[in-house]
This record gives C-alpha cells, sequence and structure tokens, in this order.
C-alpha cells in the first residue's frame, strides 16, 4: 500500500509541474527545484520500497519451503495411530484389547511393547458373541439353538467372576504331573520337551484360560457411502481409538474402526482308524475349550458334524489334542526374554467318556446313541443314522510341546 502511495505521489507531482498547453499543442516544463528534488526523494524511496519487497518474497518462500520440511521430517517419525493424533494435538496412550495376551494388535507395536504380532485373517465379530448360529453356518442344523450349544466356547457371563491367577503356564498341576515319557511315546523320550523355556502350557488352569478362548482385534476398514469418518481428527476421537495401532489411511475416503475376534490358538486333533489292516491318521482343527468339571477333572466339549475325528474317537475311545499359539515374528523356537517363544501350547491326550458323549441325529438335537448319562457300544454304532457328534472328551495328560 505504501508503494502504491508512493508512485501516485510521483504521478501527482509530475502534473502541478506541468504547464498549459500553447497553441502549437507543445508541453513545456516550468523549471521548479523544489518539486525536483521531491521527485528525487520519492524515486529514491520507491525503488528502496521495490528492493525491501523483493527480499520479502525471497524470505516468505523461503519460509515456507523449511516449514514443508519440516512437515515432511515429523511425518517420517510418524508409524502409530496414537502419533497421528499426537501431531495434531490429540494424545492418547494405546491399550491392548486382549489384556491376557502379550500380541499387541495390528502389527505397528508401541514402543514400550515390542512383542510378538499375530497375522490374523477376519472372521465376523459376531461370532460367539450370543447370536444365534446361523449368523456363521448356513446350512440351518441350529434349529434356534445358541452358538454356545454347538461350541465348547460362549459370551462372557453377564456378572464376570473376580479373575483368578491360574499359576505358571510351564508349572504342571494336572494330570500326570510332569511325568510324561510312559505317556507320551515322544522320540529322545526326557530331553526333547519345550517346558523349562517358557514354550509349553503345561499348568491345566492356565491352560483353560487360552483353549477356546478368543482375541479382539480392530482394523480401519472402508465405510460404506454416507457412514465412517475421512479426516483424521474425527478419526482420533472414536470410541475404542486406543485399541489400534495402524495408522488412519488419509486417502480422502472415509472408514471405521472395525473389530474382529479369532482363536487365540489351534487346537488340531489327531485320531487314527484302521482300513482294511492299515492304520490311517486323521487330522483336523477345532476351536474348543477346556474345562474343570464338578468332578475334578478337565474336560474337552467337542461338537461337530460326523466326521471321521468323531469316528475315531467313539470307535477308539481315544486321541491327540496339539493346542498351538504360534507368534511368526519371534526367531527363538523356544522362548526369547523379548518377544516370548514362537511355538506356544501343549499336547493333550484325552479319551472319550461315553457316558457324557452323544450321537445325535441330521438336525444336531435328536439322539440317537446315549444322552441322560447313558453309555452305549461304539462298535454298535449305526453311522448311516448319525449326522453329529457331542463329544465330552476327559483329559488324561498334558505334556509339553517337543
Amino acid at each position: 500500500m505504501m508503494k502504491k502511495t508512493f508512485k501516485l505521489s510521483l504521478v501527482c507531482v509530475s502534473i502541478l509541474a506541468l504547464s498549459a498547453c500553447n497553441d502549437d499543442d507543445a508541453v513545456t516544463v516550468d523549471p521548479n527545484p523544489e518539486l525536483e528534488v521531491q521527485i528525487a526523494e520519492l524515486t529514491e524511496q520507491n525503488q528502496q520500497l521495490d528492493e525491501a519487497n523483493k527480499s520479502l518474497l525471497e524470505d516468505n518462500e523461503n519460509l515456507t519451503n523449511t516449514n514443508k520440511e519440516l512437515d515432511n521430517k515429523a511425518a517420517s517419525f510418524v508409524s502409530t495411530f496414537q502419533q497421528q493424533c499426537a501431531n495434531i494435538g490429540v494424545n492418547f496412550e494405546y491399550q491392548n484389547p486382549n489384556p491376557d495376551s502379550p500380541y499387541v494388535n495390528n502389527g505397528k507395536s508401541p514402543e514400550a511393547s515390542l512383542v510378538g504380532v499375530f497375522g490374523m485373517p477376519e472372521i465376523p465379530f459376531e461370532h460367539n458373541e450370543g447370536s444365534t448360529c446361523t449368523s456363521c453356518h448356513t446350512d440351518g442344523h441350529d434349529n434356534g439353538m445358541a452358538c454356545d450349544t454347538c461350541h465348547s466356547f460362549a459370551a462372557e457371563p453377564v456378572d464376570p467372576v473376580e479373575p483368578t491367577d491360574p499359576g505358571a503356564p510351564g508349572s504342571p498341576t494336572h494330570p500326570a504331573d510332569g511325568n510324561w515319557d510312559s505317556y507320551t511315546g515322544a522320540s529322545n523320550v526326557g530331553t526333547f520337551y519345550y517346558n523349562a523355556d517358557g514354550a509349553s502350557f503345561v499348568n491345566a488352569a492356565f491352560l483353560e484360560t487360552r483353549m477356546g478362548k478368543q482375541n479382539t482385534f480392530y482394523e480401519w476398514k472402508e465405510a460404506a457411502d454416507g457412514e465412517g469418518v475421512a479426516t483424521l481428527k474425527t478419526a482420533c476421537g472414536l470410541e475404542n481409538r486406543e485399541f489400534i495401532t495402524h495408522e488412519f489411511p488419509e486417502d480422502g475416503s472415509s472408514y471405521t474402526l472395525n473389530s474382529y475376534s479369532n482363536f487365540k490358538g489351534a487346537s488340531t486333533f489327531t485320531t487314527h482308524r484302521m482300513e482294511n489292516g492299515t492304520p490311517i491318521a486323521s487330522s483336523a482343527t477345532f476351536g474348543p475349550g477346556m474345562t474343570l468339571e464338578d468332578d475334578g477333572e478337565y474336560y474337552i466339549d467337542l461338537f461337530i458334524t460326523k466326521n471321521n475325528t468323531c469316528k475315531n474317537l467313539i470307535t477308539n475311545g481315544s486321541g491327540e489334542v496339539h493346542y498351538y499359539e504360534y507368534d511368526t515374528r519371534s526367531n527363538v523356537k523356544k522362548g526369547s526374554p523379548d518377544m516370548g517363544p514362537r511355538n506356544a501350547g501343549a499336547r493333550i491326550q484325552v479319551s472319550t467318556d461315553l457316558h457324557k458323549s452323544v450321537l445325535k441325529s441330521f438336525d444336531w438335537s435328536t439322539p440317537v446313541y446315549g444322552g441322560d448319562g447313558q453309555s452305549f457300544d461304539p462298535q454298535v454304532v449305526d453311522w448311516n443314522t448319525v449326522g453329529s457328534c457331542d463329544l465330552k472328551l476327559k483329559v488324561q495328560v498334558i505334556y509339553p510341546l517337543g
């Protein structure tokens, strides 16, 4: 504005210095020393302002570039959602949504919790949340029963009991109490077990807290039209924001903070059958839980469709379960003081309790063999009439991984 004022002053002074026109339209200028001095001063001041303005423009460009460099440098240090939010003034700490699990949720771990991470697939969050079986099964076998009728894991009780310390996972409690060699037939008996290194769950009470239980995880999931949030500021205020470490994807799309659940580990059932004198092994993975019942014994409940695992457990009366939790990030197989073991779990020998097991029809409801505490002879079972198996497996021996 000052520069424009000076230019206008120059014009005004120049006009005042002009004389009237003569008949020949010739323009003459009266010499006016005072005006000439004023014009020279104003011209010099205008040149100085031009130089100052040029310098200010250069300084502004330099500051803009510096600011961009600082922003880029700050962004390069952001690797978690918490850091993203802190960058815009919203501060909160990460919280593990699974406090009884050592695994950090979703990949990018806060500095204070450098432990293993599961790369788990998505399954519906409603699974095991008290919904009917039709939410996760479509063959109509549920007949209106709740999911915990056909799976041995159930939703958390309405009034949760006070948690108790199940003891050290590597301290044998039941059964066999560490005298494994006579039971397992493992190679290199007595020398090839991973127990003292923190990789085996031979404490029955501790194992009960793991088998059939689930971890909850969170993810950014692209939202349907008209739903979700599109800005980091809004995302930083979402409910359950503290349960995810993945950065919010600032790409202009809308996202929801989605939760889903997965089993803490996998239970692989190993059984065998004889065909024409040849033993054939069967292996299948399920998600049953293990519970301590009134008789002081631990049992595994398995409600499954009729298959080789069911037939073998009934016919042979026994089987073996390998329970595994696996951390792909750990490079120490037996146990690491920083990240824990790559393999964790236990091997479990079970026997089939024919008094508590029931073979049901294809409607998954009507008993065909067993029920009401009645036993039955496995050798006379007509498997053509059986559609599902509600098995009660007594835990005989819990022994380490090896």
